[in-house]
This record gives structure tokens, C-alpha cells and sequence, in this order.
């Protein structure tokens, strides 16, 4: 009887002891890469910490939501706890309540944008060596992106609604070119299920702005904010954040031939120079062999 009672005391200590699942709960707009390296880079940060801050659990969903519901569910942490968004951190506005994640994800890929074109319109991109050459092309962007920057540089820009409709008007010809991302421009882009063979990556210019990339959490969930600062600044340490990012992008950056392309900056307004100078030598890695 008191060996029993031992390991009943015993029990419920442990048992008092054990720490709760964290649950980590993310909504994807997208399918393909991205958000499985995404997913991968999260998993790779919970798992590096567990010794240190104990089990959890992603929820992962995939749903079309735009970014101002996102944003909302984002701050109230029911549904979703952890998103990824574009650009530098702001101390005001609406940004400023979300608990950041202080390590880039891309290696700074989301700021070198190539246009997707109209396969017909390369020959007015082969002419483009200068920004004032390219502010005098109309662009497309989608609605709560980086449509700001391109703005203050006084470009003529359009911004539909949605990813679908400015893929639309793109191969309609309301506008010549969508500076896409270098890690996503060679997608497979559709409509209504219908691949738009008429789109192609161009294939002389590569854009560059400031432009990171970060993890964002809901105020409601600080444990998830801390975890996750100490897991990348591990995996950013030992180098997994790079394996895993050529995993995902190695093959498709290299057929896109970026080091040999004509660079044209353009600067952010937002920039805090929290990334330093920009250093094109990156893109010698991702040339072709």
C-alpha cells in the first residue's frame, strides 16, 4: 500500500509537471514550394527547441483569405497564430501589435522581383536597362502586396483584387508586367484551370528592392514568438535555414540565370537598413554550373 502511494505521489507530479502542447495554428493562401518550405522552416524551429520548451502540435489549413481577414485573425489568435508577411517591421499602424520573428526567411530572394510578361512583349523588356527605362512599362500587382514602393518611384501601377483577376488583365494587356518574386516566377500560373501558356518570365532584367521577409505571431501567443526567435536563430546558426531554403529553390533560381541579368534598383521608402547593404554576390551561387 505504501509502495502505491509512492508512485501515486509519484504520478502526480509528473503529471503536475507536464508541459502543454503549443499549438501552432497557420493558414496557407497557396498551394506548391513555398508553403511547404515554409512548413518545413517551422517544423525545423519547433523541433530544434523541444528539449527546451517541451511538445507542440501545427495546424495547418489551407484557405483563400485576403490580407485584411488575415490580419484580423492574426490578432485575435483563435484560428491563426502564426503568419508570414512581406516587408520591414513598424512600430505603428496595424503591424505593430503582431509579435515579430527577427530572422529572414528568403536570404532576401523576395527582393529580387522578375517581371512576368506577356511572351510577346519580350522584345520592349530587351530595351529596359535603366529605371526610367522600366517606370514607362505599366505594372500589375496584387492588392495589399508591395504596391507602395512602386508608387513612391512613380511608376503607373494597377492592383486588382486578387491573384486570379491580375493574371487576367496581365495576359488581357491592361498592364505589361508582374514583378514577381524570383522564387515564385516560374509557378505554373492558371486560370478558371486553365494554364496561361501566354505568360513567361522575362528574361533579361532581375528588379531589387529591400524587401525581407518575416514570421509574425499573434500577441495572444508570446511563448510562440519566443520559441520560435530561439529556433531560427539556431537553425540560421548551424546552417539548416540555408539547406532548407536550396532544398525548395536551389534548381529553380539556377535556371533563372540571375547573376547574368541587368540589375535595376529600386528603393523601398520603408527601408530601416536593418539588412544591411545589398549584396548581389549571392546570386553567383544560384548561377547555372
Amino acid at each position: 500500500m505504501k509502495r502505491l502511494i509512492c508512485l501515486c505521489t509519484l504520478f502526480v507530479c509528473c503529471a503536475s509537471f507536464a508541459r502543454p502542447v503549443l499549438m501552432v495554428k497557420y493558414i496557407g493562401n497557396n498551394s506548391g514550394v513555398k508553403e511547404d518550405y515554409y512548413l518545413e522552416l517551422i517544423d525545423a524551429a519547433l523541433k530544434t527547441t523541444e528539449p527546451q520548451f517541451g511538445p507542440y502540435k501545427i495546424e495547418f489549413l489551407r484557405e483563400q483569405l485576403t490580407s485584411q481577414r488575415k490580419h484580423e485573425l492574426l490578432v485575435a489568435g483563435e484560428r491563426l497564430n502564426i503568419d508570414r508577411l512581406v516587408g520591414f517591421h513598424n512600430n505603428t499602424g496595424p503591424r505593430s501589435v503582431l509579435l515579430q520573428v527577427k530572422v529572414p526567411l528568403l536570404r532576401g530572394f523576395m527582393g529580387y522581383r522578375i517581371p512576368l510578361i506577356r511572351r510577346d512583349r519580350q522584345a520592349v523588356f530587351d530595351q529596359v536597362n535603366t529605371l526610367d527605362d522600366l517606370k514607362k512599362i505599366p505594372l500589375g500587382l496584387g492588392k495589399g502586396w508591395e504596391g507602395y514602393i512602386y508608387q513612391k518611384n512613380g511608376f503607373n501601377l494597377t492592383e486588382p483584387i486578387n491573384f486570379e483577376t491580375l493574371l487576367k488583365m496581365l495576359a488581357g494587356g491592361r498592364y505589361d508586367f508582374v514583378p514577381l518574386s524570383s522564387i515564385e516566377v516560374e509557378d505554373h500560373y492558371q486560370v478558371d484551370n486553365q494554364t496561361l501558356d501566354s505568360l513567361v518570365p522575362e528574361n533579361h532584367i532581375l528588379i531589387h528592392t529591400a524587401l525581407p521577409n518575416y514570421f509574425y505571431v499573434s500577441p495572444t501567443a508570446p511563448e510562440l514568438a519566443a520559441r520560435l526567435n530561439a529556433g531560427f536563430k539556431a537553425l540560421q546558426k548551424n546552417g539548416q535555414m540555408d539547406r532548407v531554403f536550396d532544398k525548395y529553390f536551389l534548381i529553380r533560381l539556377k535556371k533563372l540565370n540571375l547573376a547574368n541579368r541587368k540589375i535595376i534598383e529600386i528603393p523601398n521608402p520603408e527601408d530601416d537598413g536593418s539588412l544591411g547593404p545589398a549584396d548581389h554576390k549571392l546570386l553567383k551561387i544560384y548561377s547555372p554550373d
